[in-house]
This record gives structure tokens, sequence and C-alpha cells, in this order.
């Protein structure tokens, strides 16, 4: 009996199929009560295919049913090993592989990579692999934009006699390749969060019809849901796809939410404003600096906040994109001590114009060994944090607690109530940069310079103090086996941050 490990991909063949007529499922996969219902997708001009991801160990069974031609099996799957934890899956305000495993999202920005030549889209991922990133941003549709000019050698469709865009007429070898590349990165661990639909467009695939559109999305669900390390995006900027309403978006959401056999994650991205919270969101994709706002995200939706755009390390001529490396490494640092995640993106101009947020190649840039620093850091710290906004209803400036204290917090509280909800909102931008779990707190300091900071600590424990330096890369110890009230030095400069440890006997709780 063939064997397949868990999370892997399992195909069927069928050939001699001529013009089939896809129904929503043609395929059942069976094991012990569990019952999965399957598409087939057109790889071929005769040639169908049937992908499954199984999702628990012991023998399935399958039987497939396609425009007369049928098909039974089986086939037993095997433990998952190595990097393959499963899909990705929203929890909290956080995220986990299916198999449980802890997973960080340290994204990148790639668009338009694997519409570049063979070699190039060869180097994105021999760079990819070296990298830090484990989750990549990637259009199915090609873009254009500045230094994003050139024609892809293959499109998603052919066009009609007319010149339309024929969905039903597949270019197979783009659709090759983009398994191909979906199966590399799915080796070195990569999530492709894949984005649907995006504005930057010359050729016309932002003005397919709703039932074109749809059709697409049906033969993405088909062919790529089977992949364990897919995300869907529906759009890069949804407000600039003009063509596209909200009722659209609604639809394409839904369908995957309904359509996708394995429930893999979903967002839509903004240039403006935030997608109103729907049922089919899995977690928000988000374009702004206003890391601050994290907090208001989180409780106005309920979900795990992504920066996924917040500017590029590079000296383009566009303001998004001629950021410093320090300054996009802070806004790394920020964004995790705000409760959320951040993901990167680089922009330095070339004479060839492969800049890497757009065509990949290579990585120029000074932020990314910084990015793995912290990304090494968080892996190793007991479990998630939850980012510590100090509600207001004291005066930050007072330390008292007696009686003439108390009467002026309660002046202080009124003047409070009394601003607009937007002015208390930005209030959470003098509260400290801090996530704290359960034995161990990290604050960082950002573009201040503190000369010292305070730590009241319980003193039913020891703990030990570090100060990190985000672009020395280093971790000094500051002292060791404290509690209760303690005063830490710093060296007063940019970017730093304290970890403070609790520790068991003489060994820490992390390593």
């Amino acid at each position: 009996m063939k064997k397949i490990e868990k999370y892997h991909l399992f195909e069927v063949l069928i050939t001699d199929v001529c013009n089939a007529e896809i129904v929503e499922y043609c395929a059942v996969f069976e094991k012990d009560g569990i019952k999965k219902e399957v598409p087939a997708y057109k790889r071929a001009r005769d040639e169908y295919i049937v992908r499954f991801m199984p999702e628990d160990t012991g023998k399935w069974t399958y039987h497939i049913h396609l425009s007369g031609q049928s098909a039974d099996g089986e086939f037993e799957c095997v433990e998952n090993t190595g990097n393959n934890h499963g899909p990705v899956l929203a929890d909290g305000y956080h995220f986990r592989y299916a198999d449980g495993s802890r997973f960080i999202p340290i994204g990148t920005t790639c668009y338009a990579w694997i519409h570049q030549p063979g070699k190039l889209q060869e180097e994105t991922v021999k760079t990819l692999k070296a990298a830090p990133f484990n989750k990549i941003r990637m259009c199915i549709f090609p873009k254009s934009m500045p230094y994003n000019n050139n024609d892809p050698e293959h499109y998603p469709f052919r066009k009609n006699a007319g010149g339309e865009w024929d969905v039903q007429d597949l270019d197979f070898a783009f659709w090759d390749n983009l398994d191909q590349q979906m199966a590399e990165l799915a080796q070195i661990g990569v999530e492709a969060d894949l984005i649907l639909f995006h504005p930057y467009d010359r050729w016309g695939f932002a003005a397919l019809c709703q039932e074109d559109s749809l059709a697409y999305l049906e033969y993405c669900i088909a062919r790529l849901s089977a992949y364990r390390n897919v995300w869907w995006s529906l759009a890069n900027e949804y407000e600039l796809v003009y063509q596209k309403s909200t009722s659209d978006w609604n639809a394409y959401g839904e369908m995957l939410k309904k359509r996708d056999p394995y429930g893999h994650l979903i967002s839509i991205h903004n240039i403006f404003t935030l997608y109103p919270k729907r049922d089919w969101m899995t977690h928000c994709s988000i374009q702004s600096s206003d890391i601050n706002h994290i907090a208001i995200w989180q409780k106005e939706y309920g979900l795990p906040v992504l920066i996924d755009e917040c500017g590029y390390e590079g000296d383009i001529e566009y303001g998004w994109g001629n950021l410093s490396a320090f300054e996009m490494v802070h806004r790394f640092w920020w964004t995790v001590c705000r409760g959320g995640y951040c993901t990167h993106g680089e922009t330095f101009h070339r004479e060839d114009e492969v800049l890497w947020w757009a065509k990949g190649g290579k990585l120029y840039g000074e932020s990314g060994k910084r990015i793995s620093f912290l990304k090494e850091l968080l892996y190793h710290l007991p479990g998630e944090g939850e980012a510590m906004i100090r509600p207001f209803g004291m005066n930050p400036n007072s330390d008292k607690e007696d009686a003439e204290a108390v009467k002026q917090n309660e002046h202080f509280q009124k003047l409070l109530d009394s601003l607009p909800e937007h002015k208390r909102d930005a209030l959470i931008s003098l509260t400290p940069t801090m996530i704290s779990g359960d034995d161990y707190r990290l604050q960082y300091f950002g573009h201040t310079c503190p000369a010292f900071v305070g730590a009241d600590l319980p003193r039913d424990g020891k703990y030990r103090v570090e100060v990190l330096d985000i672009w020395e890369m280093t971790r000094t110890l500051a002292v060791d086996g404290i509690c209760g009230q303690a005063r830490i030095g710093l060296p007063g400069k940019v970017g730093i941050a304290v970890l403070i440890t609790r520790m068991e006997g003489d060994s820490l709780k992390i390593t």
C-alpha cells in the first residue's frame, strides 16, 4: 500500500477526460468515519488531477467520479516528519501549526517573483532558504508598477479571439511553475501568502467579471488548497481594485471558507481602511505604520494582527521604499512588543530593476540578520506573550497612593472621559511597549534613550535581567537573581530592549 506522510500531497491522475464539467466535489476520501470531499482540477488537455492532503494517520480509501470516469483506491497516511508541521492556524492573537508546533510569522514580500525568468526564481528560493523569513506575500497575477514593468512569459489564462482573457483556457505552463514553487517553499518551511487580486494591473485581470473571478478562485482551490503552506489573501490594497464591490469580496471570502477542504488562513489587505470584520477572516493583514493601534485592532476584530506592510528597507524615491535598515528592524520590534507580527520588504535601487520587493533575487540590506536575531529570541521564549497595555485612569506622572493622589486621579479620569475616542486610543503610545508571558517580560524602548528603567518583580521567585541591543544583536546580563523593586541601568541609546526571565534554581526556563 502506498504511504503518504501526514500533510503531504496525495494525487490521483485521471486521463482521457475531455472537457469535464467540474462539479463542486467529485472525490470522496474516507477513514474511520472521517469523510472529506474534494474537487478535481484540469492539468492538461485531457487530464485531470484530484489532490488531497491527509490530516489523520491510518488507512484512507477514496472514490472519484468525473464525467463517467471512476477511480477507487487506498493509501496509508504516516506521521509527519522534519519541518512538515501541517497548515498554519490562527490561535487567539497568535498562530500554531496543525500539529501543535509554534508558528511565529516573520514575513517578507516578493510580489511578482513567480513571473520572472527561471534563473531568477531559483535565486529567490535560494535566498529564502538562507533568510529568516517563514512567510512570503506573493501575487498569482502579474504586477505592473515602477521597477516591475516586464511582461511574464506565461499568464494564468490565454486570450480568446476577441482579445479577452478566457478563464477556461488555462496556460498550464504557468500553473505547473506555480506548483513547483509552492512545493519548493513548503520544502524550506516558507508559507505562501497568495494574493488573489490586486490593482497594479495593465493586463485586465482586475477587471474580470464576477463569474470569471469565481471560476478562477474555484481553480485555485482545486489545484492549490492541498498544499499545507497556502494562505489566501483576497487582495493587496483592496480599495484600489475599483471594479470590485464589498459584495464581491465577501463572495470570495465565503467561497474560500466553504470550498477549501482544509480551512487555510484567509485575509484581505488594505491601503487606507481595514476591511470590516467578517466571519471568513482568520487574521488581519494590515498596511499601516500606526503600530500602536495594534491593541485597538485586536479588540475590534478578536484576531491576530499582521502588519504586512509598514514600509520597506531601501533607497528608492518613493516614501514607502526608503526606510533605513534600523527603522525596518525597529518596526519589527515595535510590532512584536505591541502584540502583533511584522512583514519585511526590501527596495534598493538597481539599474537592472531587480528589487526584492517585486522580483526577488538577492537581499542586499542589513535588516535581515537582525530580524533573525529577533526571531531566534522569540522562538526561545517560553510561550507567546501578550501586549501589556496599561489602562489609563491614573495620572501617569503620579507615583503616590495617598488620599490626595486618589483625588487628583479622579480629576484626571474625568479629563480622559471627556476626550474623543480616537484621542483616548492615541494614549496607548504612552504605555510601555511590552509583551509579557508567565515567566518573562520583554520591553522595547524604540527611539527613546532612557538611562535606566524600574521593574516591580514578584517576590516569590528570582529573575534574570538582560539588556538587548537590537542593532548590535547582543544580550548583556545586567543583574541576576533579583526580585521586588529593581532599577536597571541602560546604555542611553536607541534600539534597546530589556528581557526579564524567571529563574528555576540555577537555570532559566528559556535557553
